[in-house]
């Protein structure tokens, strides 16, 4: 019954806590991709679509701070109201008070830690893959009269455009000593492909001294996007290869477990002898927590000095509690 107690008591105030931290972080991100906006062109489907790959992210960095900072507020907010103050009173321990939050700090790091080795990679896979598209989509957006365009090796020229249309094209390729002209191209994506169809076209190749010639109805030139497919060997090799990145990641997903062992020293108080700080503190405690995350986590050995140290400062913190 008491364990029920504290869990509803404890989610009453999460979900709140929860929306706003998460909405917050969704302006900065929306901030950061808008700025994407200045450089390449997307429409409001594909700006949707990079917004729901961040939001692993978002979720992973408001989930730990959100639990901490609810779970101090709740459990103070019952002191103050006397509630566990005469829970204790009738004899009960502090570690049963305790143990419902401590099953929550486990399983939801637990949680974050999927995040971290799963959702993750994957997304950011996504992104980059993303990227990488309306890059080399940029570099096929063709102007008429324009010189020092290219499409992969080849120099192009064209008279006149009209959309992914163009008319009076010319190609040459210097490291082949090949020339192309045609009287039209288009520009299409097929797969992990751009495709420069060219139409009615002659090409012009010199082998040594003899100067070759091919006409042509129709004729590709092909440019491959850099892509990669998502699997769990990609995931891994994401992991090796940023293995600072999943350093930090690894930490944050530690931060439930770490705090709650802040808990009791900065929830546990009487009001006739002290205040509720609880909120401050757990700000306090969270901020320190990952300022020395993002300060250390390109030292693949952070995780060895920091959630020790946290451990080591919940001990002399969780002291002013034990006359509970």
């Amino acid at each position: 019954m008491l364990n029920k107690y504290l869990i509803n008591n404890f989610f009453n105030s999460f979900f709140t806590l929860f929306a706003i931290l998460f909405i917050l972080a969704s302006m900065v991100l929306l901030l950061t991709i808008s700025n994407v906006t200045a450089v390449l062109k997307i429409n409001l489907a594909e700006f949707t679509y990079l917004y729901i790959l961040s939001l692993p992210e978002i979720v992973f960095y408001t989930l730990p701070l959100t639990f901490f900072i609810t779970s101090a507020l709740s459990i103070a907010r019952l002191f103050e109201n006397l509630e566990l103050i005469s829970v204790l009173a009738l004899g009960t321990s502090p570690k049963k008070i305790l143990k419902p939050f401590f099953i929550l700090s486990l399983f939801l790091t637990i949680f974050l830690l999927i995040i971290t080795f799963l959702s993750i990679p994957t997304s950011q896979i996504l992104y980059k893959n993303f990227m990488n598209v309306k890059k080399t989509e940029s570099q096929f957006n063709f102007s008429a009269s324009s010189i020092g365009q290219k499409f992969g090796d080849w120099n192009l020229f064209i008279s006149g455009k009209s959309h992914n249309s163009y008319q009076d094209v010319i190609l040459f390729n210097p490291d082949k000593n090949s020339f192309i002209t045609a009287n039209s191209a288009q520009t299409y994506r097929v797969g992990n492909y751009f495709v420069l169809a060219l139409t009615d076209g002659i090409i012009y190749s010199k082998n040594k001294d003899k100067l070759s010639e091919i006409k042509f109805q129709k004729f590709h030139l092909n440019q491959k996007i850099s892509t990669t497919v998502v699997s769990l060997g990609t995931i891994s090799e994401y992991i090796h290869q940023y293995k600072d990145k999943t350093n930090k990641y690894f930490l944050i997903a530690l931060f439930p477990f770490v705090s709650f062992f802040f808990l009791a020293g900065i929830s546990f108080f009487h009001y006739r002898y002290e205040k509720n700080r609880s909120v401050i503190y757990s700000l306090a405690i969270s901020i320190g927590y990952y300022v020395s995350v993002f300060i250390s986590y390109k030292k693949l050995y952070a995780v060895f000095i920091i959630v020790p140290v946290f451990l080591i400062l919940s001990f002399f913190v969780n002291k002013k509690a034990k006359r509970f």
